[in-house]
């Protein structure tokens, strides 16, 4: 049993540090005037075992008119040998706005980073609700991240056993990368 319990306690250790935030503030400088960091998370995205950046940024201020919700911009920042970091990739279509969550609130949950691919997990709705994790792998020959696998999860939350999950990956998906990823 303490074998056990210990063996978790690595495990567990080992998947927080892994996920940790960027630490330093190099990734400061590709925010945007007007923006902030929502979220920033650091790991090997590419294969050269050099902890790169993951960041989702979202509107200092609340969008100015509900008709036209603002960009959440996505970026990919690498790093180089020297661990200086470059932007390669920024997408605005991907992160959902922050007032479309319904009673979830912000529908954004995470960004996890395992072995040159990331998965960000979003949440939405009230009483029906949907819950997304879509996952990009980097592919050397492309220098890009293209979609692997996404899992979409509805629920009614008065009705727990009507809860479906589908799955897609492999040749069920276009290999669109996450440059042109809209969510579609």
């Amino acid at each position: 049993m303490k074998i056990a319990f210990l063996f978790l306690a690595l495990l567990t250790t080992t998947a927080i540090r892994a996920q940790q935030p960027a630490d330093n503030d190099a990734y400061k400088k590709f925010v945007p005037a007007g923006y902030e960091v929502r979220d920033a998370v650091s790991g090997d995205l590419n294969g050269d075992h050099i902890p790169d950046v993951v960041l989702v940024l979202q509107p200092k201020a609340a969008a100015t008119s509900p008709d036209t919700p603002e960009a959440r911009p996505f970026m990919i920042l690498l790093a180089d040998s020297r661990h200086r970091l470059s932007l390669v990739v920024t997408n605005k279509d991907f992160i959902l706005p922050a007032d479309i969550g319904g009673t979830q609130g912000d529908p954004y949950v995470s960004t996890t980073i395992d072995s040159c691919s990331f998965t960000v997990q979003q949440y939405y709705g009230s009483r029906e609700r949907t819950r997304t994790e879509t996952t990009f792998c980097y592919v050397p020959a492309k220098k890009d991240w293209l979609l692997n696998k996404v899992v979409i999860t509805t629920e009614d939350a008065l009705n727990a056993d009507a809860a479906q999950t589908v799955v897609k990956k492999g040749k069920q998906l276009k290999p669109v990368s996450i440059k042109k990823y809209t969510g579609d």
